[in-house]
Order: structure tokens, then C-alpha cells, then sequence
């Protein structure tokens, strides 16, 4: 284990943080609020408040869902060492989000998977009862045994079953879409998780239950960051119901073809209006995410986990790419996509999204 977190340190270390401009200039908007239209004959709206990371909020009609719930910001080296909410961050978190939406509108929450920074901060938001109407938090099965001493806190933590997610190794078209409420539904999709050098993904080992038994019991307890370990990893459809549904595909963490691709049969029935992909790791992974967009055929793309989560910003703009990214090589790839520049979004952290459709 030593040897490992060493290896992820130093190769963390001695990558090169970039700014976002010098890449990504003409889409990366400037200011906290944006639109995005997906339609040209647009009639209704939604909102998506990027907070960080994989941490987004879907908004519409008052009824909302919260993904990979993370917004304390750990220096490198804490890798090494142990990690743990940070109640400062929480409070520009808080700051972030009730600039744009009240808490009361979230319904349930999805986890992709159970690396710390998907889902460290939700024992934080638990134990604060932060979301009033929150009624659910959907995630692998790991994570109600990570926040087992957090049962008690009126949400159900729900591993998602076989039955509920979509193989896309299997062909099969058995799947079960989730409803979150009479106008949201949410299919998950059984997806993987790109490594962190080229050929190592880092914690991936079998998830020790009874450390978090014994170390998780507040909000504020230090665990080791090593410890959270990855589980099943998805993507999700998510629609948002109505006589002008909208389809968003998310993936949080880069995947490699067919892991993380939703049915065929679905998006034969219904498109994609909009992808939220991950852009982390993402030249770890052969030709992602040409070959997903490809497959799915969205009509907007947003990237999303771009951002350098070992420090903190000290202003809205003070955001640089993660490391290891190879940004140059990510750029030919997306501009390989042939698209135009209205086709991308990179929004910073902190912004609100209009999607018109």
C-alpha cells in the first residue's frame, strides 16, 4: 500500500497543473450564469448548478437531484495521510447552491461510486439534514456500508441492484428505470472507472466494512482516503418526464467502450438532449470520449470533473485542469469530434446552467 500511495504522489506531484483559458478558452463560460439551448424551437427550461467535481444539481419545476456529493478539497498530500469534511468549504458550498436553488427542491441522490471525492461529504450533508426533502441517495454497494453509522438521519441509502441496472456487456434489454418522482426517472448504467496512470486504477480493493464502522461515526472523522474504494461504478439516464421529455446521459468517471453505454433500444426510442461526461483520466482511456459521443449522439456536450480538486480556488476564475490530463492530447481528441464550439461546455464550478429545450 505505501508503495502505491508513494507512486500516486509523486506522479500527482510532478504533473503540471494548466490554466483552463489556454486550452479550453471559447468554452468555459465567464460568468455564474449561463444558457445552453438544446433545442431551437426551445418551450421549457431546466437548471444544472455545477458545483465541482461530479457534484451537479438537476432542477426542474421545483423537483431536483444531486449527484457524487464532494466539496472538501484535499491537498495532494492528505493522500497519504487522512481526509475529512471541511466545514469551511461547506459553508462557500452552501453559499454556491442557495444562490441558485433552495435545498428543499432535491428529491434523491445518485452516487456513481465510492471514491472519497464522489462521496465523502454526503455523511456532512446527512448528519446537517441539509436537504429537508431528500428522501434517497442511490449508489453501489459499498456506500450504505461506508455511512452505516449515518442510517439514522431520515435517508435511505439504496445499493442499487441487478435488476435495476443496465449491463451493456449483456445484451439483454432487462432493466428497471428508477422513479424518482411523477417527472424524473432514472436508469443506471453499470460503468467502470478509468485508471489513474495508464494501467493502475488506485482504490480498488475490496471495501473494508468495519473500518467505516469504526472511523466514519461523524461527519467530521479523518479516514484514510485509500480506504474508499471504488465498487461498481455507473452512468445514468436520466429523464425529465413530460410532453417535451428531456434526456440527459451523466458519466462522472471515464469508461472504457461498452462500460457505460446506455441501450441502444433506449436511445432508439428517445435521443440524447444533453451528456455530461467526465473529463478526468480521460487520456487513460483508448479514444474517450470520441467513442461514447459517438454511440450516443448527444445533441450538447458539457465536460465535467475537469477541475484540479487538490486545492482550493481563490476566486471563481481560480480554477486550473486536473493533473495528468494531458490537455493537448484531450483537445485533438474533442477536436476530432468535428463539432462546433456551441456544441461544448466546460462551465466552472459554481455556475448555473439554463438548458433551454
Amino acid at each position: 500500500m505505501l508503495r502505491y500511495l508513494t507512486i500516486i504522489a509523486l506522479a500527482l506531484l510532478t504533473a503540471c497543473t494548466h490554466s483552463v483559458s489556454r486550452f479550453y478558452p471559447e468554452i468555459v463560460p465567464q460568468k455564474s450564469e449561463t444558457t445552453l439551448s438544446v433545442r431551437p424551437d426551445a418551450k421549457s427550461e431546466m437548471n444544472i448548478v455545477y458545483l465541482g467535481s461530479g457534484n451537479l444539481i438537476f432542477e426542474r419545476d421545483g423537483e431536483a437531484i444531486m449527484t457524487d456529493p464532494f466539496f472538501s478539497n484535499q491537498k495532494l498530500l492528505k493522500l497519504l495521510g487522512k481526509v475529512k469534511s471541511n466545514p469551511s468549504l461547506y459553508n462557500t458550498w452552501k453559499t454556491n447552491f442557495e444562490y441558485f436553488l433552495s435545498p428543499s427542491v432535491v428529491r434523491a441522490g445518485l452516487v456513481s461510486h465510492t471514491h472519497y471525492d464522489h462521496a465523502m461529504d454526503l455523511p456532512l450533508l446527512l448528519e446537517d439534514r441539509y436537504f429537508t426533502n431528500m428522501k434517497v441517495v442511490y449508489g453501489n454497494a459499498y456506500l450504505p456500508k461506508i455511512m452505516q453509522n449515518f442510517e439514522e438521519e431520515g435517508v435511505r441509502l439504496t445499493a442499487l441492484t441487478n435488476e435495476q441496472v443496465y449491463d451493456p456487456r449483456s445484451g439483454d434489454s432487462a432493466y428497471e428505470w428508477i422513479s424518482v418522482s411523477s417527472n424524473i426517472r432514472v436508469l443506471p448504467i453499470l460503468s467502470d472507472h478509468a485508471p489513474h496512470t495508464k494501467k493502475k486504477l488506485f482504490m480498488d480493493k475490496p471495501l473494508e466494512e468495519e473500518y467505516f464502522d469504526e472511523h466514519l461515526i461523524y461527519s467530521n472523522s479523518k479516514t484514510k482516503a485509500f480506504k474508499w474504494s471504488t465498487g461498481e461504478t455507473y452512468s445514468f439516464l436520466v429523464d425529465f418526464l413530460g410532453s417535451d421529455t428531456l434526456r440527459v446521459f451523466l458519466q462522472t468517471s471515464a469508461s472504457q467502450h461498452p462500460f457505460g453505454f446506455p441501450p441502444a433500444e433506449e436511445l432508439s426510442k428517445k435521443g440524447v438532449d444533453l451528456a455530461l461526461v467526465c473529463y478526468a483520466s480521460a487520456p487513460n482511456v483508448d479514444d474517450y470520449p470520441n467513442q461514447l459521443i459517438d454511440f450516443i449522439q448527444p445533441d450538447q456536450l458539457m465536460f465535467v470533473h475537469w477541475e484540479d480538486f487538490f486545492r482550493t480556488p481563490k476566486s471563481f476564475h481560480d480554477q486550473r485542469l486536473v493533473r495528468s490530463t494531458n490537455p493537448k492530447k484531450v483537445r485533438k481528441r474533442i477536436d476530432r469530434l468535428g463539432k462546433p464550439n456551441d456544441y461544448f461546455m466546460m462551465p466552472m464550478p459554481g455556475t448555473r446552467i439554463k438548458v433551454k429545450y
